[in-house]
């Protein structure tokens, strides 16, 4: 047995001579006292003032030993910090010359509470050569953590972890409302699911801090102890997952990836049905496959990011910038938790790097609340609807671009105007009929309509030419010009035929100061440009195939 667990604490660190030093002891840790004497499992050394030993999952209790080789005087007020050990089961301490302090029920307040662990007093201050003894519950989760501090020191760490997680739960609580009343206007399930996200996050920041029994509502929360703060993490990442599916555009750009998130997302609220079935029995290991999920769900996102991004999502290069950050905060989180590398700083930068990431995420959304606005502004302003394909028409479309320019608070720099047009369509209706050419019109609209965004537009002109007004980077216009070509070089079915109909397709951007009329000339232009390319290719081909066969 003692060699097992000295093999778990092998990463224990250890350094030189130190003021505080933790040993954990082999001894029976539901005895009423601290061993007289035991053998020591493991040990580590304060590095930077703390003392970090983790501790691995066991029933019952553990025995600590604590010593330092500075003493400490009673006028000093100094108090031995406790943390790492979650709020589900009691601690009792003996301090150096002073009657054993038991303290239960991390979420009940008062002063043994910190706002991460425990303060536990040092009545008799810290004598040389003294040992306190600490039992603590074998379920913990993480490491063991262990400072020493004065009562000052305390007060002012509280005021600024109060100070600064209320901060970021507010503007985390602002930007959850935001979304919410987007989501009310527009009932688009994205909002909705960022306003979730956001929720989750603020109060487990305020949970962590141990604010939440203090406002009134949160009590629960307090009282949930480990098992309700993994509920705010779970729902929050499943959130999340939801909302970059459908931010990223998945389903359209990366269905196999799309299902992943899924499944990601099935599995995150299938262990939290675990948890809350198993409770103590189970979070440990709980604990430790939660933070690996966490770690995997980070870097997932962040891949599936950069292939949304050169597929053309809209807002991928908003996301890659709002959630880069808190991945990397997220991932050094997790590796702390899981007690594979030191990093203390990480869940104290969780809150700031999350209300950022809130704030951009947002932002973005607000953007794509207004380009739905836009669209909305432009068909009230002119039903006009082709009556055989129900694109909007073409003169309602000019209108709405001429007032882009004009709203200059609706409108946006650059947006891309994709003009095409079904080559030798007239000839086709003429030979097939109208019927036909008509047929042919509706198949090649659903099928651009397809590949395009939720956002984009697209309007008939005359004959068989459409356009499409997309609000992206010219590289992500040119990817969209593409799928458009590619979605309509497969034959058509018309009437028990197969059709092959080839389209002429151009792309103008925008430019600020530019009227409608300009951007359609630019892009009528490029798309007789394709045309002619195309016309010489072909001839090309052709005369080449003759040489080849006169050979």
């Amino acid at each position: 047995m003692g060699m097992a667990l000295a093999f778990w604490l092998g990463m224990a660190a250890t350094a030189g001579a130190q003021a505080l030093r933790v040993e954990l002891l082999l001894a029976d840790g539901d005895a009423a006292g601290p061993p007289a004497s035991a053998p020591v499992l493991a040990h580590a050394s304060a590095v930077d003032g703390i003392a970090r030993l983790p501790l691995p999952p066991r029933d019952g209790h553990y025995w600590l030993r604590i010593s330092g080789d500075q003493a400490r005087s009673r006028a000093q007020r100094p108090w031995l910090v406790l943390d790492g050990i979650g709020g589900n089961a009691p601690v009792r301490f003996h301090p150096p010359g002073a009657e054993p302090v038991e303290v239960d029920a991390a979420g009940a307040g008062g002063d043994p509470l910190l706002r991460h662990g425990w303060a536990l007093p040092l009545p008799q201050g810290w004598p040389t050569d003294a040992a306190a003894y600490l039992r603590v519950p074998g379920t913990t989760t993480g490491p063991v953590l262990l400072r020493l501090a004065s009562g000052p020191e305390l007060v002012l760490e509280q005021r600024r972890g109060a100070r600064r997680v209320t901060a970021a739960s507010i503007v985390l609580m602002l930007g959850a409302g935001v979304a919410f009343v987007l989501w009310l206007l527009l009932r688009d399930l994205l909002y909705l699911c960022h306003a979730g996200y956001a929720t989750g996050v603020a109060l487990y920041a305020l949970a962590r801090s141990g604010d939440a029994a203090e406002i009134p509502g949160l009590g629960w929360i307090a009282a949930g102890g480990a098992t309700a703060l993994w509920t705010l993490v779970a729902l929050a990442v499943v959130s999340h997952l939801v909302f970059s599916l459908r931010f990223l555009e998945l389903d359209r750009l990366a269905p196999r990836a799309a299902l992943a998130v899924r499944a990601l997302s099935w599995l995150q609220l299938a262990m939290l049905a675990v948890l809350w079935l198993g409770r103590d029995h189970v979070q440990q290991a709980y604990h430790l496959a939660a933070h690996v999920l966490l770690l995997v769900h980070a870097t997932a996102m962040l891949a599936l990011a950069v292939l949304a991004r050169r597929r053309g999502a809209s807002h991928a290069g908003i996301y890659l910038l709002a959630w880069a950050p808190l991945m990397l905060v997220v991932a050094a989180a997790a590796l702390h938790q899981l007690g594979l590398l030191p990093l203390p700083w990480a869940r104290h930068w969780l809150a700031p790097v999350a209300v950022v990431e809130s704030l951009l995420l947002a932002g973005a959304l607000v953007h794509r609340a207004l380009a739905r606005h836009r669209l909305a502004l432009g068909d009230n302003h002119s039903l006009a609807r082709d009556p055989l394909t129900g694109a909007l028409d073409g003169d309602a479309l000019r209108r709405m671009l001429d007032g882009w320019q004009l709203r200059a608070s609706f409108g946006r720099n650059r947006y891309g105007l994709l003009l095409f047009e079904l080559d030798r369509h007239a000839d086709f209706a003429a030979m097939q009929g109208a019927a036909g050419g008509n047929a042919l019109l509706q198949q090649a609209l659903a099928r651009t309509r397809a590949v395009l965004r939720g956002d984009d537009c697209i309007a008939r002109f005359e004959g068989a030419r459409f356009a499409v007004v997309s609000e992206c980077r010219a590289p992500d216009c040119e990817h969209l010009l593409e799928r458009i070509r590619s979605a309509l070089a497969a034959p058509f079915r018309v009437d028990g035929r197969d059709v092959a109909v080839e389209a002429s397709i151009g792309l103008a951007m925008s430019r600020r100061g530019e009227n409608a009329d300009v951007l359609f000339a630019r892009a009528a232009g490029a798309m007789r440009q394709d045309r002619e390319r195309r016309t010489l290719t072909a001839l090309f081909t052709t005369a080449e195939a003759r040489a080849t066969a006169d050979a």
